[in-house]
């Protein structure tokens, strides 16, 4: 759909494509997609440690950088044993994928050791490769006491205004988040519930809550792990943009990842709210940036580090 060619109907009907509450400003005209998360993340095997995925079908933006960190995260999964766990994962973006075409993933078995297994993928489209990957697994321990930074205090996440209702809010700071989803968030191109935090005490600090859709009970921690690394890539570039206050509203900044890295130190649920802190303490010029992102449960846990490097225009 499209701004301005869907109307508000009365009725609760989610799959009315012109149905303003569904989707994104990305979604086709015409179409809502209701596919689960966990369902347009899903591949095939196409041989021996070579996979397929497809970006989520009614949306025509450039693939997503967390769907193909989440889809080659899972792609090595299916080659290592089953007990073992994602704890780190390097991603370098080369080039844009396209909506509407098959992704190959082909994994190289890089070792196995007595505690940790490392993989190396490569996300293609045709020719053209989009990502090379490389992701560490290891077998799951008991947590020892762990010493780590708290989240700074925040509100409850049901106590902040939805993403849909701040955009439609003419008062509201700018939040540099581009797509923003709909009533509906799970029918949006990267759906998850952003409930996003004004700090007016740090300027050089962002904040948001973020949930994707619930697992299943039989859902591996290495499915809940690749969809917290879909969420991951999500608005951590704009934190570059605030530190140098120049922070602008959803869809007037242009932004590309350049590489991504990330650390898993606790396991993660998909479904529970957790707190995504960013900031930009190391570069925050014009051009090329790094931004790092903490992730916290509820509970204020530290579950992932996050950094990124990326150019904005």
């Amino acid at each position: 759909m499209e701004t301005g060619t869907c109307v508000r109907p009365a009725d609760e009907n989610p799959t009315d494509p012109t149905d303003c509450r569904s989707g994104d400003d990305s979604s086709i005209r015409g179409t809502v997609n209701t596919t689960p998360l966990a369902d347009r993340l899903a591949l095939t095997a196409l041989a021996t440690d070579r996979f397929v995925g497809h970006p989520p079908d009614g949306f025509d933006q450039r693939v997503f950088g967390g769907h193909l960190l989440a889809q080659a995260l899972l792609a090595a999964a299916e080659t290592v044993n089953h007990s073992r766990q994602a704890n780190s994962l390097h991603a370098y973006f080369l080039r844009a994928g396209h909506a509407g075409e098959p992704i190959d993933y082909s994994v190289t078995r890089i070792r196995d050791g007595r505690s940790i297994s490392v993989r190396s993928v490569t996300a293609r489209q045709g020719e053209k490769e989009l990502m090379t990957f490389q992701t560490s697994f290891t077998e799951e321990r008991p947590l020892s006491d762990v010493i780590a930074t708290k989240p700074p205090a925040s509100p409850h996440p049901e106590t902040v205004q939805p993403l849909h209702q701040r955009q439609d809010d003419p008062d509201s700071p700018p939040d540099g988040i581009n797509w923003p989803t709909r009533t509906r968030w799970w029918t949006g191109s990267r759906p998850l519930d952003v409930r996003y935090i004004d700090d007016t005490d740090d300027a050089s600090t962002r904040r948001f809550w973020f949930r994707a859709e619930p697992l299943g009970p039989g859902a591996s921690q290495n499915l809940h792990r690749a969809i917290v690394a879909f969420a991951s890539d999500r608005s951590l570039l704009p934190v570059i943009a605030k530190a140098r206050g120049d922070l602008r509203r959803s869809g007037e900044q242009r932004v590309a990842s350049v590489d991504h890295a990330l650390w898993f130190h606790r396991d993660v649920r998909a479904g529970q709210w957790l707190q995504y802190v960013q900031d930009s303490p190391h570069s925050a010029s014009r051009g090329l940036g790094t931004a790092r992102g903490l992730i916290y449960t509820s509970g204020g846990d530290l579950v992932v580090s996050v950094v990124q490097q990326g150019f904005q225009q």
